[in-house]
């Protein structure tokens, strides 16, 4: 059985970040023209769910080959965020406003909640600001740099979104959060200070259907 050991939630929070600024910048959806990062901030809350796949490489100083994860997310506004690991082993994380729930494989799920953590849910609550269109917490967290591909990408209506965390705790571990989109986010990169690289790719990113199943329901029961 894994155990949320002090060691494990610290990843956790670093896990949170990176997945919490995909998912919720996975809202965006850029129209056909340049978009400045007022314009992309305005869309995030435009789609209340968004499914699709996810392929995660994380390398470490510690080792000499790379980690990697595949499997499915769901992130739907009202309820929180589902994340399914299938490859190299299941582990489903599941957050709320203030719960978080990991299971590995058949066994147990382990629960903490944000009285008893605050620090893992600090993560979650600086990038669901941006849900409720109130960026003014994430725009006193970090510099955030907005710049258009079009000329360097093959793809059109290309964008990338540069945030380099300002205060701590975020630049106590993150040194830049780097986000490249289209008309979904296909790619989240986190550097960490100690020199580790957290690589997400995203695909089959879809907004349909617009309701949860209700096994999605259940899930969010916890």
């Amino acid at each position: 059985m894994l155990l949320i050991t002090k060691p494990i939630i610290k990843q956790w929070g670093r896990f949170l970040g990176a997945t919490l600024c995909f998912s919720l910048t996975v809202m965006a959806s850029v129209s056909a023209q340049a978009i400045s990062l007022p314009e992309l901030q305005q869309q995030l809350s435009h789609q209340p769910i968004v499914r699709g796949d996810f392929e995660q490489t994380r390398k470490m100083e510690m080792f000499n080959q790379p980690l990697t994860s595949q499997g499915q997310f769901l992130l739907a506004e009202k309820q929180g965020l589902l994340w399914q690991q299938t490859v190299p082993f299941p582990v489903s994380l599941i957050l709320t406003q203030d719960k978080l729930s990991q299971q590995v494989a058949d066994q147990p799920a382990q629960v903490i909640s944000a009285s008893e953590n605050p620090m893992v849910f600090y993560f979650s609550h600086v990038f669901l600001s941006l849900f409720k269109g109130d960026t003014s917490q994430l725009t006193d967290q970090f510099d955030m740099v907005l710049t258009d591909n079009a000329k360097t990408s093959t793809k059109a209506n290309q964008w990338q979104l540069v945030l380099t965390p300002k205060s701590a705790p975020l630049n106590a571990v993150f040194k830049t959060i780097t986000i490249n989109g289209q008309d979904y986010i296909n790619n989240l990169t986190l550097t960490e200070i100690r020199g580790d690289i957290t690589d997400i790719t995203f695909s089959n990113q879809r907004a349909v259907p617009a309701e949860l199943t209700a096994e999605e329901q259940r899930a969010f029961q916890f």
